[in-house]
């Protein structure tokens, strides 16, 4: 009782906090789980095993952030996606509409891997220096992509799929068929809200191309836009196709950039200061976020709150139990990396579930749909602040923009699925 009790409590004062700017992350991320697992009676040698087992699962992708953001940093200076972004306004003939059409597509493309921090890469980076131009949030554009996203990571090779399989023991493509009309609908929503964001762009005057900035005009190398693009391109070759870390590749991407670009030392050092504030914030961010996922993994706090919820549910309410934890899927997902959701919750789900007659896969479609909705923007998951460095949006502005467009996204692809009969009502 006392676990779960106090893992509401971390939630929620870990959301408030955020979400009123009263916090920093780091802050919430370190001395939060650390008290709850105190107060829960374990000892420092227990926590510090915790802490080390989570902080070893997202060092890599720390790591990884300080050369994506200076990698990407660089190019934006040296106006590598310049001749990409005169091609989309030529494409979208300069609507805002067809732009952010263009981001459902490209982000649909990019996740065709099932890998967010792909798509993040692919994506924002490139339609970052667009948006500037048009005068369009660059939220608006993260929005459309992450819930893009979202509907994408429901592939029998996702992180969903895969877990979700190994729990009910059964072939992911084969759980995919059943997901796949949700997902069709999912996409459908995704494209509308792109036309609903559109026309609210166009509204605060979006489309207008912004005048040259002259001070970023001096960093421009187009006599270099040849080695510029051709080095993204092996960049990306690398982390397709071979085992190198991928915070060694960017490390190495970087170094050519600066040195080819950048000849001057001073100069070299002038674009890594540039780009160092927002590399060091979010690499803090992510080392502990670490701490937190170790803390709630390790000590039970997580399978405590969902066997909670459980039990004091009113007899009326534990027959649609699978229902319930999918409209609380947005908030779980926040909360809860994906192992402890598809490898802890899950199962007591199904287990309870089945003593009412609600097949196992119906059970797992309602909730992974409702978890995934808003797992774009979890401070549990390394790959939201990816997201945030190439954005250079704040965690709290994330999840202010995006948590209703997406969760209610899930929503309707729940409905869906009851109404076509694939989530047993």
């Amino acid at each position: 009782m006392l676990l779960a009790l106090t893992g509401f409590v971390m939630i929620g004062l870990l959301m408030y906090f955020l979400l009123k700017g009263k916090a920093i992350p780091v802050t919430l991320f370190v001395v939060l789980p650390i008290i709850g697992a105190l107060i829960n009676g374990f000892g420092i040698a227990d926590i510090t095993d915790y802490i080390k087992s989570g902080v070893s699962t997202t060092w890599g992708m720390a790591a990884l952030f300080v050369f994506v953001i200076t990698y990407f940093g660089i190019m934006t200076d040296v106006g590598m996606f310049d001749k990409l972004v005169k091609k989309l306004i030529k494409i979208a003939n300069g609507r805002v509409l067809g732009i952010l059409l263009v981001v459902v597509l490209v982000s649909i493309l990019g996740h065709l891997d099932g890998n967010s921090p792909t798509t993040y890469l692919i994506v924002i980076p490139a339609m970052a220096p667009l948006c500037k131009k048009l005068n369009i949030r660059i939220s608006t554009i993260m929005m459309v992509c992450t819930a893009t996203i979202t509907v994408m990571n429901l592939v029998p090779w996702g992180g969903v799929l895969n877990r979700q399989s190994i729990t009910l023991a059964m072939d992911s493509n084969e759980l995919w068929h059943m997901y796949l009309p949700l997902q069709i609908c999912g996409l459908v929503c995704c494209v509308g809200l792109a036309v609903i964001m559109a026309r609210v762009e166009v509204k605060r005057g979006a489309g207008k191309i912004d005048v040259v900035d002259e001070a970023a005009a001096k960093l421009l190398r187009p006599k270099l836009l040849w080695y510029n693009v051709l080095l993204t391109v092996v960049v990306f070759v690398l982390l397709f196709t071979t085992k190198l870390p991928n915070y060694f590749i960017f490390m190495l991407g970087c170094v050519f950039a600066l040195v080819v670009n950048f000849p001057d030392p001073k100069e070299q050092e002038a674009r890594l200061a540039a780009h160092a504030p927002k590399a060091i914030s979010l690499v803090a961010t992510v080392l502990a976020a670490g701490v937190m996922v170790g803390i709630l993994n390790n000590t039970g706090m997580i399978v405590a709150m969902a066997e909670f919820i459980t039990n004091i549910l009113p007899a009326a309410l534990a027959k649609h139990l699978h229902l319930v934890f999918a409209f609380l899927g947005g908030f779980i997902g926040l909360a809860v990396s994906p192992d402890p959701l598809y490898y802890g919750i899950l199962p007591v789900l199904i287990e309870v579930c089945g003593n009412y007659g609600i097949p196992a896969t119906s059970v797992a479609i309602a909730f992974g749909v409702g978890a995934d909705s808003c797992f774009t923007m979890a401070p549990v998951i390394a790959s939201t602040y990816l997201g945030l460095a190439v954005s250079g949006m704040s965690l709290k502005d994330v999840m202010k923009t995006n948590f209703l467009p997406h969760w209610i996204i899930g929503l309707i692809m729940i409905v869906f699925g009851c109404l076509i009969g694939t989530i047993v009502v």
